[in-house]
């Protein structure tokens, strides 16, 4: 396939994302009118978004797949970073709302229990992205063969069963009542 192909998809596919990255953009410059949490998450959605929007460029100019891979991995493990310090300021935030809430004399508020599939999918995916991005590497390594095609499919197999259980497991695990609370 073509670089000025994966370019034009890569374009497309931000453009197409701005159902994400605008939102994102008001809740940075909405600035202190956000919590803090949220503005994380939303860096976090604007440099994913960012990370596609230089792939266009890039695919377009004369780079190596080294170079694009590399924009690629950086531009993933800070988006996940981000998304990673979300969640624990809003863990955070949501402490200290629950701690007002006790002072004020009220009822801690009511936490939603997260919906058992949207946890399933939290614990499968990254084993999806990451059984893709080891078969692509074992791929990349040389020649295609039978025995290379094999050894990236069994590779991302093992990655996906690997992930599959850690969800199954965690899934039963949520589903067992505990003894302690009354």
């Amino acid at each position: 396939m073509s670089h000025a192909v994966l370019a034009l998809a890569a374009a497309v596919f931000c453009a197409c994302g701005c159902v994400w990255f605008l939102p994102a953009m008001a809740d940075v410059r909405a600035r202190d009118d956000r919590p803090l949490s949220r503005r994380i998450a939303a860096a976090g959605c604007l440099t994913g978004w960012g990370t596609v929007a230089l792939l266009t460029p890039l695919l377009l100019a004369p780079v190596s797949w080294s170079v694009i891979a590399a924009v690629v991995t950086t531009g993933a493990a800070t988006t996940g970073a981000l998304a990673a310090r979300s969640r624990v300021h809003r863990a955070r935030e949501l402490r200290e709302t629950e701690e007002h809430w006790a002072v004020w004399g009220y009822g801690a508020p009511v936490r939603p229990a997260p919906s058992p599939r949207r946890a399933f999918l939290v614990r499968l995916l990254p084993g999806l992205v990451a059984a893709t991005a080891v078969a692509t590497a074992i791929l990349w390594q040389g020649q295609a063969n039978r025995g290379r095609t094999a050894a990236a499919a069994l590779a991302a197999a093992g990655v996906v069963t690997a992930f599959l259980v850690i969800a199954i497991v965690d899934a039963a695990r949520r589903q067992v009542p505990d003894r302690h609370q009354r």
